[in-house]
């Protein structure tokens, strides 16, 4: 496919003979003037122009009639960053798709207008900030670039490929046209939320890393900042923003480890349980924890297929005793706060961490080893009122001192060992541990009147292979309930070794328990 060559000082899209058409369009209205009259679309109905201010004509950067010129002359004068981008994003990897290589245009209000003011001495319009990235590497070495830049007075866009695309490129880089667009409608909302999971969905074997920033201004409290990587063996999220940040990495080079869609779903759904309890304990805030869940989810969704397969493959037996999950690491600290103007040391602070290492070693298949560790961290620290429903307001005044401050501690850990000896499983046991400490400080009219730590620590070791030997024995016998049996046992033992935070959930004595502590 031919490719053209994109000027930096003339602002036009180029690319294969399918698009030329468009091209000549361009080329021939950017000889015309370049400010003209834009007929405000749909999105527009949040407009609440002041009636002694006027706007004039937009200056175009190329003017044009095809549809990304078209949207973004319909969502300029929105004042809703989500309306202001809408379509934007798609529109571009559509335009790639049907054979444009390069594309620039942009929209401002003259300078003159920029932040004007109205005869009330108020600013008339207030545009939101907002700046979109994507950045795609193909399999065979192309880069691909779409940006998109909300400001003040001007809305602006940009996609460029460093090289010529083939049809099978344009095909996949078009598939994530749908999943771009709702990452960034999911960002320009008020809250933001995250909606990842369909950068997350394109085919190794055609597209080599996929890579989505933005930094999204909604209020006063700064932008909301977001860095997402994707490729074959792994996956990266940071999220930095006014409430907090968050990461979560996970490991996908080993696919061995990998459950099926039931265990995935079964362990995402026990770890967002967690982090539930762990945000209740912590007091943390509930919109940056939602945040969290998302992240985590969406990451541990739809792995993508292995480009080799793993040295040893593991049975059924073996992944019951896993979680399902590729290795990850997930963090999430809130932003801290001084509440107290009596004892700025006083803070209340929320930081939760969790995360899974797994390892599969042996000579060959037949004597192979698996150890899978999971493990979670909370520290947090809040203040609440004496009285319950009564909101806490804290001031100098010592007749406001009336508080009690929580400091939290907690820790948990699992570990599954499995062994085979000759191709019979010879060990398999799992190992849990949680502990939990609250240390809790009463103030009375600004007097310490009480300060008392709780620890609840527990741990329990389970031998599995015992508890599996005697449905073995049925199978071999190949009892008529045997394999329905074994299937349940399987579910039983998946459910039994995902981690639990709570000391609480490991006083559970009901199957092959040795040596509880507590």
């Amino acid at each position: 496919m031919s490719r053209s060559t994109v000027s930096p000082t003339t602002p036009q899209y180029t690319g294969s003979s399918r698009a030329s058409s468009a091209s000549t369009q361009t080329q021939s209205a950017s000889t015309s003037q370049q400010s003209t009259i834009v007929t405000l679309g749909s999105n527009n109905q949040n407009i609440a122009l002041d009636p002694t201010y006027s706007v004039s004509a937009p200056i175009w950067k190329v003017r044009s009639n095809d549809a990304v010129s078209t949207l973004m002359a319909g969502n300029f004068f929105s004042s809703s960053v989500n309306n202001r981008l809408n379509g934007l994003g798609s529109a571009l990897l559509g335009m790639l798709k049907d054979g444009v290589d390069g594309f620039t245009q942009s929209v401002a209000l003259p300078s003159s207008e920029a932040g004007a003011v109205t005869s009330g001495g108020t600013q008339s319009i207030s545009y939101p900030a907002a700046e979109i990235k994507l950045q795609i590497r193909t399999e065979s070495g192309v880069d691909v670039e779409i940006v998109l830049g909300s400001e003040n007075d001007r809305l602006q866009v940009q996609m460029q490929s460093s090289g010529d695309l083939s049809e099978a490129e344009r095909t996949a880089l078009g598939d994530l046209a749908a999943g771009f667009q709702k990452a960034i409608d999911g960002l320009a909302a008020q809250p933001p939320v995250l909606n990842l999971s369909g950068l997350t969905k394109f085919d190794t074997r055609v597209l080599s890393s996929v890579d989505f920033q933005s930094s999204v201004t909604l209020d006063k409290d700064g932008p909301q900042k977001l860095a997402f990587h994707a490729d074959s063996v792994s996956r990266n999220l940071d999220v930095d923003g006014p409430l907090g940040s968050m990461n979560v990495s996970v490991d996908m080079r080993d696919s061995s480890v990998w459950g099926n869609a039931r265990q995935r779903a079964a362990a995402i759904d026990s770890y967002l349980k967690q982090f539930d309890k762990a945000a209740s304990r912590g007091n943390a805030d509930k919109s940056l924890v939602g945040m969290f869940k998302d992240a985590f989810a969406q990451m541990n969704s739809d792995y993508v297929a292995p480009t080799k397969q793993p040295r040893i493959s593991l049975a059924d037996i073996d992944h019951a005793m896993l979680t399902g999950l590729a290795d990850f690491k997930a963090s999430v600290k809130q932003v801290t706060t001084s509440p107290n103007p009596k004892n700025l040391s006083e803070v209340d602070s929320f930081s939760y961490d969790a995360s899974q290492t797994t390892q599969v070693g042996g000579i060959n298949q037949f004597n192979r080893s698996i150890s899978q560790q999971q493990q979670s961290n909370l520290k947090a620290s809040y203040h609440m009122s004496l009285i319950p429903d009564v909101p806490l307001i804290l001031t100098t005044d010592n007749k406001s001192q009336n508080y009690y401050y929580k400091q939290i501690n907690d820790t948990a850990q699992s570990k599954v060992g499995i062994s085979y000896t000759k191709g019979v499983l010879s060990e398999a046991y799992s190992e849990q541990s949680a502990k939990q400490s609250t240390r809790t400080s009463k103030y009375e009219l600004g007097v310490l009147t009480d300060d008392s730590t709780t620890p609840f620590n527990a741990s329990q070791r389970r031998d599995i292979l015992e508890s599996l030997k005697p449905l073995l024995d049925d199978l071999k016998n190949e009892q008529s309930s045997a394999l329905y049996n074994w299937q349940q046992k399987l579910l039983e033992v998946h459910s039994q070794i995902l981690l639990k935070s709570d000391p609480a959930d490991l006083k559970d004595k009901s199957w092959n328990v040795s040596a509880p502590q507590e």
